[in-house]
This record gives C-alpha cells, structure tokens and sequence, in this order.
C-alpha cells in the first residue's frame, strides 16, 4: 500500500487526460506519473531511501506535487514545510523531523538553515537551479535503469505535518499511506466527485486541507486541478471562466470576499458545488451565498491528525451551520471529562476513532499519548449533536488563534513580541472579524521609560513570522488581567 499508486492508477486510466493546470502550462497523467517517477531515480541516486524524511519547501508548483509523490514512491517521508515560514521555523521543523534532505525554490533560498544548524541535513536542492532535475522533469535526460518496487505497509508514515495539537506547540503528525488514501477515498465518496471535475487549489499543499482533501482527492478521483502559488481573486475568477471549473475549495475569508464583489456571480456560473474550511463558516455567510450564488457552501470537519474530513454536511441533507455527521466509518463522540459519553444534546469533548488517524505526533511519545487515550484522539474541540446526529462546534478547548484558516499559536506571537525591547508583558488572543473569522490580536504593556507604536511592532512582527500569524491589531494596555499564580487570563481579553 503506498499514496504514490493513487497517481499511477490514474494514470493508468486516462493517461491523456489533464490531472495538472498550473498557469500556461498543463500535465497528463501519464507525463506527470513519468516525471514522479525519474524523480524518484533522482531521490534513489541520491541515497535517499525507505523511512528517510525529506522536507519540501515551496510555494505551490508543479514540483511540490512532483517530489511529494516521488518521496512516496521510494518508501521515503515527505516533512511537509509551510512555504509561509521565516528563517528560524524552518530551521526549527528541519531539526525536529530530522531530515536529511530538503527540496526548495528560489523564492526561499533566503530563508534556508545554515548548514552548521541542521547537520543532518545532507543535501538542498533548489528546483529551479538543479540542471539534473530540471532535464528528468523535461525527458531531457534519460533516468537510466528501472526503479526496483518499492515495499511499504498502510501503517508506514508517508508524510509529517505540522500542527500545534492541542497544546499550542507545534508537534509533526505522522500520517500513514492507510490514512491518506482512506480520507482520500472517503471525501470522493461524499462529493460525488467525477473524472470529468476541475478543482482549484490556492491554499498551501503543506496544509492538511489541501493536500489530504484536494491534492490527494482530485488525484484519486482522477479529476483535474488547477493549482495557484496563492490566492490571486483576478485568476481565480479568469480560471474558473477558462476552465470550466466545477468545484472551489476555500476558506471562509475568501468566499466573503466573494461575496463582497457581487459581480462575481457571473464569473463563476460553471460552479456546481463549493467547500469551505480550515474554520468555522458563519452560518449568514452560508445563507447569502445560497441567495447570491443558489448553491449552498458544504463544510466538515477534521484537523490534520485525522488526515482531512471526521464529518460531512451532506449534499442531500445539508443544514446551515452544522459541521455534518460521521463520515463513512469514522467513529464520534461527545464525553465530559472522564470520557464519559454526553447523552445527546449536551455539549462535551469531541473524541474520534477510525482509519484517518494519525499513527502519532513524530518523537513525542507523550504528546501522542495525551492525545490518543483508550483508543480515540482527543480533539481538544467542544461539541454537540442534534436529535438527527449532526455535530456542531461550540467551542475550542485549546487557545488556538484560527486566522483565514490557519493556526496560530498565542505563545510564539508573545515570544516573538517579548524580544522587542519596549515591550513589558503581552498576551495574544482571536478576537471575531468579519473576514478572517479571527484576528490575531495583542495586549501590550510598555516597560517603563520607554514607547513604541502599534505599527512599529506589527512591522517588528512581520520581519520574523510568517504573515499569517502577524497582529491584525495591537491593543496598549496598562495591565493584564492575570490569576493570583500569574497566569494570563485569555478569556478575559477576549472581551476585548
């Protein structure tokens, strides 16, 4: 069992067909299913082989997919590395996945590791630099020989992602070959997703939500992607025009801003059905697009240790503002602090068990065991069921900060803002905004003697984290609200 086979069965079966849109240029199966595999001649040269961990550091391109699917075919881990990461988080996720080898693009060689800091680290390949790669990519240079069957078990991992868990430091999940082509198949099933779709695919590949539910889906499924460095709204709209594009995936940001140009309803008529993400959707924000656009936005949820979907809002049953039921033989429940199952209606810990979950956070027995009691992940997330079995969120247990969709954790904004001088103390918290869903906000007090303005320090931030996790707002305080042992009181500064 190995998550590269899904790209070769496709191959298989409509070798012609486009599975690759990227800009001007498009791919076949079979041509993409060859590069894959002179890829993984170049893996196999290069030393690499069954359990190394190989770390992919670029933005969305054809070669992301390319060498993730080639890692896999040599029995190798792809370290999935957010593109969006400064210096120091890179370095830091090289280090804890151990890897030996690291695939990056021109774009990020100023934010490599030196070598003296990642050790293990034995090689760095620049994809646009490497004349190697670029002629097997090409069919410029023959592979020479033939790359022997490569042995892996549904339970061997096939790629770490990074997650902050229910602790808020981020930990590397190990997803399996078993989960990825199980949620792959299990988000097929429930789309109703056909050969002749055509998806875009803007959100980064590094997250669970691209890779696991579009990426691996589409793949799968056979279908036809449309990939982006990022979101470009112009392109999107054009592409969607060009190629008859059938399905958009999104977090809720993006589709309020669709929203916001009405115009758009014109331009994207070719849409039959859309997903949202990464967050909770507003339930208003659902029933305008209904009336703009006469299609519902469909929603799940799942984290990246369950390798993509836990629930789905059925097609032929969707309710606004729930998050589904149990998708396909995933297991849930609601328990109270004991794991002690809520009788229906009443709130609690959403607890999971199935073929998705991860086999465990990478060299973190303890954290793997915090998470994974008596056979279920712990979500950390608060949930209810209806008298029909739909979930709905009603909390998170966790302080987590979810921005536009992604994680932020309060800890490393409030360490990275306690390194500037003028700044006492600070506690980061999400308030609600109305197109991120939450914006990553900071509580200052000032050391004495001293001043810095809001922009000073949002300017400090963005020098040295990813944008994404960068204050939308800087709130100056006298004091924090804390416990008598010290400890910031979130709660109270989210009452802003």
């Amino acid at each position: 069992m190995n998550v590269a086979d899904e790209f070769k069965n496709a191959s298989l079966c409509y070798p012609d067909k486009k599975s690759l849109i990227f800009g001007a240029r498009s791919y076949t199966y079979a041509e993409m299913q060859r590069m894959i595999e002179r890829t993984a001649m170049y893996l196999s040269r290069m030393g690499a082989g069954g359990g190394d961990r190989i770390a992919i550091y670029m933005p969305n391109r054809p070669e992301w997919i390319i060498v993730y699917y080639a890692i896999a075919r040599i029995g190798a881990i792809a370290v999935c590395v957010p593109a969006a990461y400064k210096k120091q988080e890179m370095t830091d996720v090289v280090r804890d996945s151990r890897a030996s080898v690291i695939f990056t693009s021109e774009s990020l060689c100023s934010q490599l590791p030196s070598a003296d800091t990642v050790p293990l680290v034995r090689a760095t390949v620049v994809v646009e630099r490497d004349d190697t790669l670029q002629a097997l990519l090409r069919g410029v240079c023959p592979p020479g020989g033939q790359l022997p069957r490569t042995k892996t078990s549904g339970d061997d991992t096939a790629a770490i992602l990074y997650t902050g868990g229910t602790t808020g430091t981020p930990k590397g999940a190990m997803l399996t070959h078993r989960n990825l082509l199980y949620s792959a198949q299990n988000v097929a099933y429930h789309e109703r997703m056909l050969p002749s779709d055509t998806g875009i695919c803007f959100l980064p590949l590094n997250h669970v939500f691209a890779q696991c539910h579009i990426m691996h889906t589409f793949f799968s499924g056979c279908g036809t992607l449309v990939l982006f460095p990022g979101f470009d709204m112009d392109g999107i709209l054009e592409a969607v025009s060009t190629h008859a594009v059938t399905r958009l995936y999104a977090v809720p940001t993006v589709f309020i801003r669709f929203l916001n140009s009405p115009e758009t309803a014109k331009q994207l008529k070719s849409l039959r059905y859309v997903f949202s993400g990464g967050t909770s959707m507003p339930a208003e924000i659902v029933r305008r697009w209904v009336d703009s656009f006469g299609i519902p936005i469909h929603e799940a949820y799942g984290m990246t240790e369950t390798a993509s979907i836990v629930t789905f809002n059925h097609l032929f049953r969707h309710k606004i503002g729930s998050i589904g039921v149990p998708a396909g033989i995933i297991e849930l429940k609601v328990v109270d602090g004991d794991d002690n199952e809520m009788p229906q209606g009443e709130q609690g810990e959403i607890i999971i068990r199935g073929p998705n979950i991860m086999k465990g956070y990478f060299e973190q027995p303890e954290e793997t065991a915090h998470v994974m009691r008596n056979g279920w992940l712990h979500s950390g997330d608060v949930g209810v069921f209806d008298e029909e079995g739909y979930l709905y969120i009603v909390d998170r247990i966790k302080d987590i900060v979810i921005t536009g969709g992604e994680n932020v954790f309060p800890k490393e904004v409030e360490d990275l803002l306690h390194r500037h001088p003028a700044v006492n103390e600070c506690g980061v918290v999400g308030l609600p905004h109305q197109e991120y869903g939450e914006a990553v906000t900071a509580f200052v007090t000032i050391k004495p003697g001293m001043h810095v303005d809001e922009k000073t320090l949002i300017l400090f931030c963005k020098e040295r984290m990813a944008a994404y996790k960068v204050p939308k707002a800087i709130r100056f305080v006298a004091d924090l609200p804390k416990t008598p042992q010290g400890k910031i009181l979130r709660r109270e500064l989210r009452k802003g």
